[in-house]
């Protein structure tokens, strides 16, 4: 998962997990703490059950329109309850096991 500040133009598709500030018919705004992201999207259906304030998984490719950036949405996810400290933990868990299990445990 990438953190929005991280995001650069010629990446392929990147993963975010974020909250939605803001939406709109064909896109929304998501924050993850590092910064903030427009994230488009051509079918409705994709955001269902996404409202402002969702803690949402966001799977897409980074666009640059007139310099700004922008994301086009392929999968969201809602995170509904899930909390995104203990995400952070979890995912440092397993980063730590990753490594030691390439490196023979």
């Amino acid at each position: 998962s990438r953190k929005i500040s991280e995001i650069k133009i010629g990446d392929e598709q990147v993963r975010l997990v974020g909250l939605v500030v803001d939406k709109r018919e064909t896109e929304f705004v998501l924050d993850d703490g590092s910064g903030r992201l427009t994230v488009v999207f051509d079918d409705p259906a994709v955001v269902e059950g996404v409202e402002i304030g969702s803690r949402i998984r966001v799977f897409g490719t980074p666009l640059n329109v007139a310099g700004a950036h922008e994301l086009q949405a392929e999968i969201v996810q809602n995170m509904k309850g899930l909390d995104l400290e203990l995400y952070d933990e979890v995912r440092r868990e397993v980063k730590k096991l990753e490594k030691e299990l390439e490196e023979g445990g």
